[in-house]
């Protein structure tokens, strides 16, 4: 395994946290570091981010195959944003391996897009990447964000592993993005779809994911926004009760 991957925790189940595309592990997943007390966190950083092998363009399929390989003999799988696809694809690739698995806003919008919000803001999306071909990756954040009707306040200067993170983003197409939720939902492990309401189409596309896979939990966080982890404590509780009923 090539990726840079920090280990946490030496007791409990095995939770392997995967990433979405404006931070690496380290950021996205900082508000968990408490869960290792009870549970063994795995986080990599994919591949452009972090001390992980450089790449000239993301690609989910070799990212999911890099996150198949971290779930060993068996282990709960949690993806943020790009991270949450990511997540899927390896869900499907190693059911066997997969514990539960939880999906925070992934930008699946294949998944949904027959619903108006989500083809306008995936429409919105696909013009920005085609326009904006030279802007410096900094520059192509706000427009990025805009296209997808979140606010985020940006602090400036960006940080450098922000730059770097931007430069990975500017090579996804998130607007052609999809979930293999009917092979998910065929799995036997219990799945979770949690959003923050910060972005109508990111929740209409987790409401879609939740029925393309029957059975699994719908979980809101009024005003958490896009990246729910980061609230800590009450989504930390959630996972922790929804990871131990799966284990159950």
């Amino acid at each position: 395994m090539e990726l840079e991957v920090t280990w946490l925790g030496e007791h409990g189940p095995t939770v392997v946290m995967v990433h979405g595309s404006l931070n690496d592990g380290s950021v996205a997943w900082l508000a968990q570091v408490p869960l290792a007390e009870r549970w063994r966190l795995v986080i990599p950083n994919r591949r452009g981010y972090g001390k992980s092998p450089p790449t000239s363009r993301v690609d989910i399929a070799m990212d999911a195959a890099d996150v198949a390989e971290l779930l060993g003999a068996g282990s709960h799988l949690v993806g943020t944003s790009m991270g949450g696809v990511v997540a899927g694809h390896a869900a499907a690739i190693a059911p066997d391996k997969v514990l539960s698995l939880t999906l925070i806003e992934p930008p699946a919008f294949v998944n949904a897009a027959d619903v108006p919000i989500v083809a306008e803001t995936g429409r919105s999306m696909e013009e920005h990447w085609r326009t904006s071909g030279g802007l410096a990756p900094g520059d192509f954040i706000p427009g990025f964000l805009t296209a997808l009707g979140i606010k985020i306040a940006l602090p400036s200067p960006l940080p450098p592993g922000v730059i770097i993170a931007a430069r990975n983003l500017m090579t996804e197409e998130p607007w052609a993005c999809s979930i293999p939720a009917a092979e998910i939902a065929r799995a036997k492990f219990p799945k979770a779809v949690v959003s923050g309401t910060s972005c109508a189409s990111l929740e209409a596309i987790c409401d879609r994911l939740a029925e393309q896979m029957p059975g699994s939990i719908r979980r809101t966080f009024p005003g958490a926004g896009h990246a729910v982890q980061r609230i800590g404590t009450a989504f930390n509780e959630f996972l922790e009760g929804f990871l131990a009923s799966a284990r159950s």
